[in-house]
């Protein structure tokens, strides 16, 4: 049975309106982001962020420090999730329309390869020891897929079948157990690469969409758009340790490189709300971004936070004390 502990709806006017906290956070934006840009990657150094452009089928290079889209590649039809693998040097791009991944050389800015694994995939993450990406597929009909990818060939290691939606990854940096979100079935599917297998499903809330997990892999977080809230995973014990309310349609989720603090975007709402990742204090912060932001990054100098907005075709870049 799920255990959940909900936080005191009282208290959410704690977590979003606490007079000038908002103001005190500076930001600024990078227009003509593509069409329609959904997911976002860092660089090592975080000079540069990559972007998938849903509406132009391209991956687009922005160097930060010039505020400008400076490269511009087409990868297959439909791209949405994208992963930074081989020390930076490539980018694997989960093109939904198309059923491929395609890789692209940063130094080149070019594709070197397609990877064909059917269906709909829509996010890929990379493992730790970085030769294995994972990437979750939406499937046809209501099952879903899961695809193992051995990157030193570019080829599909194993495919497994899973339930319905499987949409966003994170790959625990200790273990290398993947979780996938399954948005048709309100659970995360922790699933063992080395045995080919799920071996535990999690309860979460309702339309779960976005995830992430700390830097130790002790904790990870679970965007519920439905139910508007946060489920907070212990990954040892693989169950919900509370479920915190959050913003109007919580999606892409992002935790600091310290693992002090989370971050969530709120779709409906256009904010991202700002958590301690150990819930310490329930004095968050949030600020205002564009219209429908999806997905988010934190800089390597932890305060940083990129946000891309899909009906503004911008970047929302946020300095967040």
């Amino acid at each position: 049975m799920k255990r959940r502990c909900l936080i005191l709806p009282t208290l959410l006017s704690l977590l979003f309106v606490l007079p000038g906290l908002a103001a005190a956070i500076k930001t600024f934006r990078i227009k003509k982001v593509g069409e329609a840009p959904n997911f976002i990657a860092l660089n090592q150094d975080g000079s540069m962020i990559y972007a998938t452009s849903f509406g132009s089928n391209e991956l687009i290079g922005i160097d930060i420090a010039q505020k400008l889209v400076t490269q511009r590649v087409r990868v297959g039809s439909g791209p949405l999730g994208i992963a930074i693998a081989d020390q930076g040097r490539i980018a694997l791009v989960a093109c939904r329309d198309s059923g491929t991944v395609s890789v692209v050389d940063l130094e080149k800015f070019d594709v070197i390869a397609d990877i064909e694994v059917g269906g709909y995939p829509n996010s890929v993450a990379i493992g730790p020891r970085g030769y294995r990406a994972y990437v979750a597929n939406f499937g046809l009909g209501l099952s879903g897929r899961f695809h193992i990818i051995d990157l030193r060939e570019y080829s599909i290691m194993a495919t497994l079948k899973m339930g319905v939606s499987p949409f966003e990854i994170v790959v625990s940096p200790i273990t290398e157990l993947v979780y996938v979100v399954m948005g048709g079935e309100n659970e995360v599917w922790v699933v063992d690469p080395d045995k080919e297998a799920v071996i535990k499903k999690i309860q979460v809330g309702e339309a779960p969409d976005g995830i992430a997990i700390t830097p130790d892999g002790t904790r990870i977080f679970v965007s519920n758009s439905r139910t508007n809230d946060l489920s907070v995973i212990d990954a040892e014990l693989m169950r919900v340790l509370v479920t915190v309310p959050i913003g109007e349609m919580p999606f892409g989720v992002a935790v600091s490189p310290d693992g002090k603090r989370v971050f969530v975007v709120n779709t409906g709402s256009r904010q991202v709300s700002v958590l301690p990742t150990d819930l310490s204090s329930l004095q968050g912060k949030t600020f205002k971004v564009d219209k429908d932001p999806t997905d988010i990054q934190v800089g390597p100098d932890n305060r940083t936070v990129y946000v891309v907005n899909e009906r503004s075709n911008t970047i929302v870049v946020a300095d967040v004390p």
